[in-house]
């Protein structure tokens, strides 16, 4: 979980997830330790549309999309994009390693190198398959 996310699951648990309920992000952040990335921090959480700032500066309230994804972190249902970073991470790592068993394989092929790639390359197609599973 992130900071943002984590800021706003602190802030769905002070509100209880009502909308009409005043936090001091000022306050919260100072006890979660976040306070010197408080204008970075609220910037975020109001371009998401997650909270909304009162006439008071620095003073804030969920709003119903904030609720909706503070209960999704809570109940730690993977973010798709976060999903979708992994496994494409993971994809480029076993691309590179496919790339460098295949070269090893032209110099000297043997059906063990030969196992071994193609073993790489199935993987290398379960992760594409995760990715478009994401997308």
């Amino acid at each position: 979980m992130d900071v943002y996310h984590k800021v706003l699951t602190k802030i769905y648990e002070e509100t209880d997830g009502k909308d009409t309920v005043d936090v001091d992000l000022v306050d919260l952040l100072k006890r979660e330790g976040f306070f010197p990335s408080l204008n970075d921090i609220s910037k975020f959480l109001m371009d998401e549309s997650w909270v909304t700032e009162t006439k008071t500066k620095h003073v804030i309230r969920l709003t119903h999309w904030g609720a909706a994804e503070a209960k999704k972190s809570l109940a730690g249902l993977p973010d798709k994009g976060q999903e979708l970073e992994r496994f494409s991470k993971r994809a480029v790592t076993g691309a590179k390693e496919l790339l460098v068993m295949l070269e090893e394989f032209t110099a000297k092929p043997d059906k063990k190198k030969f196992s071994t790639l193609k073993e790489t390359y199935g993987n290398v197609g379960g992760l594409l398959g995760k990715i478009e599973q994401n997308l």
